[in-house]
């Protein structure tokens, strides 16, 4: 395929891309130019493949429309209006310390994320607690879980539920017998949030290597 066909072929799909997210949200081409401060016909050219927008001019298109830049050059499909996930149909990955499920997920403007936290008798999810953007809520719904939040032990038992600023330093610990699950809604000011990933990050194999930020902090607290 010579450079100009896969430049046509782009474009294509970036047009194709923009118009299904468009109609998703139902917005004519005159509302989704007001919102991205462009002007109607650059919007009517880029939508119909004419041009090759700018990545300053699809940020802008991203922005308006509350997706992810990527959701406009990958091709895939718009996300649904409404995600249902049965409960045996959850991705799980083990974590330290226990298992963490994904539930629902795939809205075009997500900004919630559910999970549930399952920790083993007397484990904990790590001992360097985690920090990122948004809120976060945490619901018991099996045995006895403690939330760790900027230092502070919150006890938390099936019904119980907290709730704070996740810039704060935060980790879970189960210090009972039997297993402790929990519900985490976390919040994002963003969509498709790639600070998500601690939380669901794999256990590292026992006597392995640290993670690369983990050695990077333990670095950086030695040197201070």
């Amino acid at each position: 395929m010579t450079r100009d066909a896969v430049t046509h072929d782009l474009e294509r799909r970036v047009g194709e891309q923009l118009q299904a997210v468009r109609r998703h949200r139902r917005w004519s081409l005159r509302e989704l130019a007001q919102a991205s401060g462009l002007s109607l016909t650059t919007v009517h050219q880029i939508v119909t493949g004419r041009t090759s927008p700018g990545l300053g001019t699809l940020q802008s298109l991203a922005t308006a429309l509350g997706v992810p830049l990527g959701a406009l050059l990958d091709g895939h499909a718009p996300a649904a209006p409404a995600v249902h996930v049965a409960a045996g149909d959850r991705k799980a990955v083990a974590i330290s310390g226990g298992r963490l499920e994904r539930l629902a997920s795939g809205l075009a403007s997500q900004r919630l994320r559910g999970l549930v936290l399952t920790l083993g008798p007397r484990r904990e999810t790590g001992p360097d607690p985690i920090v990122h953007p948004g809120q976060e809520l945490v619901v018991g719904l099996e045995g006895a879980c403690v939330y760790e939040v900027a230092g502070r032990r919150y006890s938390l038992r099936i019904g119980d539920s907290l709730l704070f600023e996740a810039i704060q330093p935060h980790r879970a610990l189960n210090p009972g017998r039997r297993p402790a699950r929990v519900l985490l809604v976390l919040y994002a000011p963003e969509e498709e949030p790639r600070w998500i990933e601690p939380h669901v990050m794999p256990a590292r194999p026992s006597g392995g290597r640290r993670a690369r930020g983990e050695g990077q902090d333990a670095k950086a607290r030695r040197s201070r």
